[in-house]
């Protein structure tokens, strides 16, 4: 397998990405759409703001306590 680049991307973009991949009707393996989290790697969604306050943000497919980046 051809080594990643990394690189960063605004929540918004990320969330606008996975808004085409459900209107496209893809079902990505395990939900993965190539977004990794910058500090352990693993797999992560973005969140849209919610109604509550929350602010849009990523979070990991598999809960990752080691990550400085997991809640």
């Amino acid at each position: 397998m051809p080594k990643m680049e990394e690189c960063l991307i605004h929540v918004d973009l990320a969330n606008a990405l996975r808004e085409v991949v459900d209107k496209m009707s893809l079902r990505p393996p395990e939900g993965f759409i190539g977004l990794s989290c910058p500090a352990c790697h693993k797999p992560v969604k973005p969140m849209k703001a919610g109604t509550t306050g929350a602010a849009a943000h990523f979070e990991h497919l598999a809960r990752n306590p080691q990550c400085s980046l997991s809640d």
